[in-house]
């Protein structure tokens, strides 16, 4: 495996790692003062600052500032980055003379994106290997299976499901079951917090039984659920089941600015 690091390198050195990373499909990172401007389907200029700059093996070129988790520039995968030593000829850059230039290009659609290192502070070689398959858990379909394997501790005692999946004209129920006096049960299952058009799309479901069996009852299951939420459920003879084995636990949101890593 190849890394490099290079503090506070020089053009030279940047036009170098990156020429030499990019032909080897490395991926290269550098944290500089740069300038960045956008041309394609619309136009951008984005004035120089501190950024986090990205290449990838895949084409890709991300921009990203010191906070936030999404690039604030980017060229999708699929581009050709090309790196050289801006002369300062271009006048439309008239600042960037000797600064080493990132270069991002795609033909469908037509567009580019340039990026201007005026000052590396950090720059780092990373020859990558990823092969492992990413796998999601706490899914919809785990919910479902978990539901299915468990109707009574999930939805309560004495229900029994009786089918998954059942077509109306207004889309699938995800479970139509029964309760211990027989009396049918709809199950509308959400991986996120329970909302407003989620009880909607519920009633809807229940209203179709209800037409020939008031007593069917509706239950918007969830991982948690606003006050609102449950209000709205239970003004409409609804009940809500919360599924504390699938609720994600809250963070608080903690982005590192660039000079924690300097």
């Amino acid at each position: 495996m190849t890394t490099e690091r290079h503090h506070a390198p020089d053009a030279q050195t940047v036009e170098r790692v990156v020429r030499e990373g990019l032909r080897d499909g490395a991926m290269i990172s550098v944290m500089a003062e740069c300038e960045v401007e956008y041309d394609g389907r619309s136009g951008g200029y984005l004035a120089p600052g501190d950024r986090l700059v990205v290449c990838k093996p895949d084409g890709t070129l991300l921009v990203h500032r010191p906070s936030g988790h999404k690039p604030v520039n980017w060229m999708p995968g699929g581009a050709t980055i090309k790196v050289e030593i801006e002369d300062g000829d271009d006048e439309s850059a008239p600042d960037a003379a000797g600064a080493p230039l990132l270069y991002a290009r795609r033909s469908n659609p037509n567009e580019y994106l340039r990026v201007f290192l005026h000052e590396p502070y950090l720059l780092t070689r990373f020859d990558a290997d990823d092969p492992a398959d990413y796998r999601e858990r706490g899914t919809e379909a785990e919910m479902h299976e978990y539901i299915e394997r468990n109707p009574e501790e999930s939805l309560g005692d004495g229900i029994r499901i009786v089918e998954h999946e059942r077509e109306t004209k207004y889309g699938f129920i995800d479970f139509f079951a029964r309760d211990a006096e027989a009396v049918p049960v709809v199950v509308e299952v959400k991986r996120r917090q329970a909302t407003l058009n989620n009880v909607d799309q519920l009633k809807r479901y229940v209203d179709l039984y209800r037409e020939s069996n008031p007593e069917v009852r509706g239950m918007l299951v969830a991982p948690s659920a606003s006050d609102r939420v449950k209000r709205t459920l239970r003004d409409d003879e609804l009940e809500f089941v919360r599924l504390a084995e699938f609720d994600v636990e809250k963070r608080e949101a903690s982005e590192k600015t660039l000079s924690e890593f300097f």
